[in-house]
């Protein structure tokens, strides 16, 4: 006679859904999912895709098993009844690598944040933070300051500024 409670394991191919959230609450849904899991049988994993705002991925063994998870969890807005595959899921949540196209002596355009506006004089480049030391050209005192790539922009190159020189 064989003992029936043994562990379940994972035989059938897993599924991947999406689940639709609030935007700018997807922290707090996943970790409440995350939460829950124990609770509900059939959910294997959870995802938040670093480029994909509003939305969560779940990997589970059916929709049911997803529905039942969400259920009466805030900001959820609901499941998209599609399933994606893991090709589409492996794109979503891979982080995409930025081209730095800064070099020091830039002059660049603060285009986000509390100097918004401002030109500077990059001084540094920290390609595995993604930030750049900036000096700004028009302040009184000199100010060095560490910028994300993202919030600026080059409006001329270090050798345009030799050419004029």
């Amino acid at each position: 006679m064989e003992d029936g409670s043994q562990k379940m394991e994972r035989t059938e191919e897993p599924h991947y859904f999406i689940v639709r959230v609030t935007i700018g609450r997807e922290m707090q849904v996943f970790e409440r999912l995350k939460s829950q899991i124990p609770k509900e049988g059939g959910i294997y994993s959870l995802m938040k895709p670093y480029n994909l705002k509003g939305y969560i991925i779940v990997e589970a063994r059916d929709v049911e098993s997803v529905q039942k998870l969400i259920y009466n969890i805030k900001h959820v807005r609901g499941i998209i009844r599609k399933e994606i595959s893991l090709g589409e899921v492996l794109r979503s949540v891979k982080r995409k690598e930025q081209t730095v196209s800064i070099n020091i002596g830039d002059i660049v355009k603060v285009l986000s944040g509390p100097f918004k506006g401002e030109t500077a004089s990059v001084k540094s480049i920290n390609k595995e933070r993604g930030e750049v030391g900036v000096m700004f050209l028009e302040s009184a005192v000199p100010i060095s300051v560490n910028i994300k790539i993202s919030d600026v922009m080059v409006t001329k190159t270090e050798d345009q500024n030799e050419s004029k020189s």
